[in-house]
This record gives C-alpha cells, structure tokens and sequence, in this order.
C-alpha cells in the first residue's frame, strides 16, 4: 500500500510539474495576440527586411538570434509556470489543513503571479501591448500614495517569503530553509537586483579620463533651466563654443569625425550604414589613446543606423547587438513576463538585442541604461570614455512617457518632454562617473552629434530657401541631415570641462563664438595630452583659442556640412508606402553578421539627391543643391545672411565646394 502511494504522489507530482509548464506556455501564447495584430503597423520594418534580405531567412544570423531569443522567451516563461509548482508544493506544506490540492495551489500562485504582472506591466510600461489597453483604467489606483502594482507586487512576495518561512518550520530542516531561501534570493535578484561588476576609477594617474557624453538631436537652442537644468548647469561651468556646427546631421557619420578629425569625404564615411570596408578611418581617437595607456571604452542604446563597434579601437562595446535583429526582436519582445525583468541584468543575460536598447522604446527605461553602463565599467586610470544618449531623437518616447506623436503640436511637445528625461539621464551619468571616481581627474566634453528641426517657423531659413513653396520639401523642417538651409539641423552643441587637476588643461568658463566644428574635437584633446601632431586631421586643434594665444578659428574658416539619404514622403509624422519602398531598395543583409548596409550598386543614385554647404563663419552660406536639369550637376545658391557679402565671397565659397565634394555647377554666365 505504501509503495502504491507513493507512486500515487509520483504521478500526480509529474502532472502537477507538467500543468506548470503548459500555464507557462499558455502564458507565452496569450501575451503575444495583441503584437501578432500590431505588426501591421510595423509594416515600413518588415518591408526592409524583405528587400534587405537575399535567399532563404533560416540560413542567416538573423534566424538564429530569433531563434534564441524565443528559446530565451520560453524558458523564461516555464520558469514562471514551474515557480508556481515549487510554490504549490510549500503550501501545502506550509498549510495542510487548507485541504486543497497542489493543482488547486499551483491555480492560485500562478493566476496571481499573472494578475500581478498585467498589472505591473500595464503601470510601467503603458505603451506595450498588454499595457496600452489597461494603463488608463489603472492610473492613479493605490493606497496612501503607493501605486497598485507596487501594494500586488508587496502582497505576493511577503506571501511567497511567509508559505516559505512556514513550510520550512514545518519541515523542521535547516537545510531545506537554506535551499529555500537561496531560491528565493534568485527571484528577487532577476527582478531588481543589479550586480555590478566594474572597478572604480584612480586618480592617481597623470593623465585624465576623458569622457565624452553626447546628447542625439540636441538643438543648441534647447539649453536652458525650463527644458534641460542639469545640462544648463554643466554648461555655466564649461569651456562652451557657440557657433558649433556637424559636418553632417546624423548619427554615424558625425560620430566618425567627431572620433578621427577627419571629413566625412576623407574617411569615406559620409553616411549610415555603410559597409566597413567602404571606408578608411585612418588612426582614431581611441587608436591614438590606447597607444597612451588608456582603457577605451564606446556605451550607445541605440544602434540601428549608427555601426560604431571595437573595430573603431574601442577595448569594450555597450550596447544592443548591432544588425537586422535589432529592427526584428524590438518590435516583438514585449510581453508581461519578459518586460518585467528586461531592464534587470537577467533581461541583458537573457536579451541582449532589447535590454537597454531605445529601439524597444515600450519597454526602454533610461536608468537602466545607465545602470548598464556603471555594470560595466571596468577601468583604472586613465580612461576613454565615449558614451551617447539618444533618448531625444525621434519618436521621442520611452516606457513612461506620456508622447502621442500625431500633428506639429505634439511632436514639438515629444521633443522637449524626451528632453526633459534625458536631462536627468544625463545628470544620472554625471553622478554615476563622480561617484565611482572617474570625475576625479577628468576632461568631460559635452556635445549633440546634430540638431533637430521641429516644424518651428525659424527652422529653415525661409527668406532665402529655395523651393520653400514646393509641397515636397515640407521634409526639410523637421528631422535632421534633410535641408543645408536649416542650421537648427547641423549647429551643434559642444562643451568642455575639466575636473580636478585636469582643470588646468582649461581656462576659466566663458563661451567662444570663433566658427568650430565637432571635427576639431579630436586634434583638440590630442593637443591636449601633448601629441598635436599624432594625426592628418582636416580639423583643427583648439588649444591656442583656448589660451588666448591667437584665433585659429578666425572668421574666415570655411566649414562644411550636407546632407543625407531622404526618400521624399519620409517624414517626422508619417513614411508614405512609396518612400517605404524607395528605402527598402537601397538596403541589404548580410546572413553572416547579421548587418545592415546601404547596396553600393545604388550608391550614386542615393548621393544624387544630396545638398551641399560651405559656411563662411556664420554670415555666409554657399550651398549646392541637385540642378534636375542634368544628372549630377548642381546650382550654386548663396546667402548673405549678414548682408555685407561681396562676389568675391561667394565665389570663395562656390569653389571651396567644387574642390571638396568634387561637384559639377550648372554654368551661370556663359563663360562659366
């Protein structure tokens, strides 16, 4: 008779343990109905990859980091199913006189635990797809100030600590309690705890860290103490340039000069999403340091359109995975369970594709990524640091915020409430590096990579824009890298900043107004260390204006700045079906890495469409755009924004864009 029973139990234990991982999966299936619907919004995503895609998918890198990430979903979820089991079991030890079955048990923990993740993921992540439906009936419930998913969250925890406590005491073995509660030390671990794993910075070095934190879209019009205090106040305290500008107003090709000193046309890299082999850096910034001692480190959380990678000489990478994953597993990686724990360092064990990745924009919250980046750094002194935030860029939303994109009004409201977070963001960093001592000898520079135009009146240079009246350039006020008539896309902002004995590297705050460019950054800080001449920059060291020895950065520099790919129809609001399939044409995946490149085959016919300008400081603009009257060639348009131009100016300004784009003019008299 014993033996009968006890097989008996063994039985109903294997069932009970199998019920678990069916409500588990169960759990998985249910939570994916609303995104199956969904993806037909993300129809302009799924259309590149198509066309990006050549032969089958499951032989690519992209089928097999889909295939782990929901092997990684699945696993996750029978873990919750088998909690629920392993927590139907001390129940019935804990309470025996409840007469309740452990499937009846299993029921009651698992509908709980699912109860209060709908909740939980309803009130902190209200843009998900099982949280959009139930965030405004949810919002503001709760007792005493505390919200409800916190009050659920308490009541099912101090529920599994007591049946735990209460079952153990019952078993009467310590051993048992310690297994016990070492699994419980795991659960509570995978939904908050954040193990950190790097190293405090010296200052005992003699060199200083450098750090540069870059804000993506940051207008320069944007400081102040209404949108951005914290960087208002680092600002007040630095070495600032006011008339900054990016030779080109995206993210990677800005990057790339801001890191080698070199023009987009000199390294080849004059756009997103090139091949790596397409262009030539030469040495770069972190190179150059690495040969000085230092420890190289590149932090992004967002990494579609901007390659950057160790190739760059970065010692470590943090960031989401780079390639078409990234466009795939941020649009699906949302249910309850998995956002729960994404932004914890189980979510970036389990989804490194999606853990800190702005990308996932329902689920991304910005402490997390500075979170991530604390977890990771691992350096003494001295340290490179080159890290950037790109919360501002569109569509200005996160897992809290409250954005609606849908007409002018509100994507200028987006903008600036994206702003107000990554200012703290920002300030989040700022703390983290002086409280792990990395600020006790510093150089900090501050910096946005381009602008962002917003539909404002002042955003395009109206007077003067040609074709302002053509409906197919309304584009050009919003965005960035789209119109060399919009200096709120390509000015910049730049600042500068030492920390302790570092200070002395700099003068005292005050704000220069000489004409600089985000590619003088480099020749700058190399100067700066005492190798001025450790690269063939086509920027300039800033070192002598900084010291008041004389003005490099006279009035008469000629800089430079263009534009990139935009299909017509592509806009801040809304991407047409056609400009959707002109974009998906140019693109394609490589089923080795998983990267996406623009098709050199369709090269000239991307650059066709590209303006180009040379500003004479900030009076003067020559700009070449597409003439349409013969392929390849341009018309020359100049704007004496300070009214005291001559011809000889503009003729200046004319050649120096023939010589540096290699650009052919549509002739203007008949000996031209």
């Amino acid at each position: 008779m014993f033996r009968n029973r006890s097989q008996g139990s063994s039985e109903s234990g294997a069932s009970c343990a199998f019920l678990a991982v069916t409500l588990g999966v169960a759990f998985l299936l249910l939570s994916f109905v609303r995104i199956v619907g969904d993806l037909n919004s993300a129809a302009g995503n799924v259309a590149i990859l198509q066309s990006a895609i050549e032969g089958p998918v499951w032989k690519t890198r992209l089928a097999f980091n889909t295939a782990l990430f929901f092997v990684a979903l699945l696993a996750l979820h029978v873990a919750f199913g088998l909690l629920g089991w392993f927590m139907s079991i001390l129940s019935q030890r804990a309470m025996p006189r409840a007469r309740l079955s452990r499937r009846e048990w299993l029921l009651i923990w698992f509908l709980a635990g699912m109860i209060v993740l709908l909740v939980g993921n309803a009130t902190r992540f209200p843009h998900s797809s099982l949280g959009q439906p139930y965030h405004e009936a949810l919002r503001g419930i709760g007792l005493m100030g505390i919200p409800l998913h916190v009050l659920l969250y308490s009541a099912l925890g101090l529920a599994a600590i007591g049946t735990t406590i209460s079952a153990s005491w019952r078993s009467g073995t310590l051993a048992r309690f310690a297994g016990i509660l070492a699994t419980a030390c795991v659960v509570v671990a995978a939904t908050g705890f954040h193990p950190l794993e790097s190293t405090s910075g010296d200052s005992s070095s003699q060199r200083p860290n450098l750090i540069i934190l870059g804000v993506d879209s940051l207008r320069t019009d944007a400081i102040g103490v209404q949108h951005t205090p914290a960087l208002h106040r680092f600002m007040k305290d630095a070495v600032r340039f006011d008339d900054a500008i990016t030779p080109l107003a995206r993210t990677f090709p800005s990057w790339v000069s801001i890191l080698t000193g070199r023009h987009p046309h000199t390294t080849g890299a004059f756009m997103n999403l090139l091949p790596r082999a397409a262009f030539d850096t030469g040495a770069t910034l972190p190179q150059e340091l690495r040969k000085l001692g230092y420890r190289t480190t590149y932090a992004i959380d967002e990494t579609r359109f901007s390659n950057l990678d160790a190739s760059f000489g970065f010692d470590e990478t943090i960031m989401p995975g780079i390639g078409g994953s990234d466009f795939v597993l941020s649009l699906v990686a949302d249910t309850p369970l998995s956002n729960a724990v994404m932004n914890t360092w189980l979510g970036e064990l389990l989804f490194p594709h999606v853990h800190a990745n702005r990308a996932a924009h329902f689920t991304y919250d910005p402490d997390a990524y500075v979170t991530r980046v604390e977890r990771h750094l691992n350096s003494s002194a001295p340290m490179m640091l080159a890290m950037h935030m790109t919360l501002a860029h569109y569509p200005f939303t996160w897992a809290t915020s409250e954005a609606a994109t849908g007409n002018d009004r509100l994507a200028r409201g987006d903008y600036f409430e994206a702003l107000g977070r990554v200012d703290r963001q920002f300030d989040d960093m700022l703390r983290m590096l002086e409280r792990r001592r990395f600020l006790e000898n510093a150089i900090v520079v501050v910096l946005s990579d381009h602008g962002e135009a917003i539909g404002l009146d002042h955003d395009v240079l109206e007077q003067q824009f040609p074709g302002r009246n053509d409906p197919d350039n309304a584009f050009q006020r919003w965005g960035h890298g789209t119109s060399v008539f919009s200096p709120s896309q390509y000015r910049v902002v730049l600042g500068m900043r030492g920390f302790g004995p570092a200070a002395k590297l700099l003068p005292p705050p005050r704000h220069f107004t000489e004409p600089v460019s985000l590619l003088d950054l480099t020749p700058t800080l190399m100067s700066m260390l005492g190798r001025p001449d450790s690269g063939d920059y086509d920027g300039i060291s800033l070192v002598p204006l900084l010291r008041g020895e004389r003005s490099v950065a006279d009035d008469q520099r000629i800089r430079f700045t263009e534009t990139e790919y935009n299909p017509i129809g592509f806009t801040a609001e809304q991407a047409s079906p056609s400009a959707v399939a002109a974009a998906a044409s140019v693109y394609k995946l490589d089923p080795v890495t998983d990267r996406i490149t623009i098709r050199m085959d369709r090269l000239d016919w991307i650059m066709a469409n590209r303006q180009f300008a040379a500003l004479l400081g900030n009076r003067m603009i020559g700009a070449a755009v597409p003439a349409g009257k013969r392929a390849g060639t341009y018309d020359f348009v100049f704007l004496d924004l300070g009214g005291n131009g001559v011809q000889s100016d503009a003729d200046r300004l004319r050649e120096a864009l023939r010589t540096r784009f290699k650009l052919r003019f549509e002739p203007t008299s008949p000996g031209d």
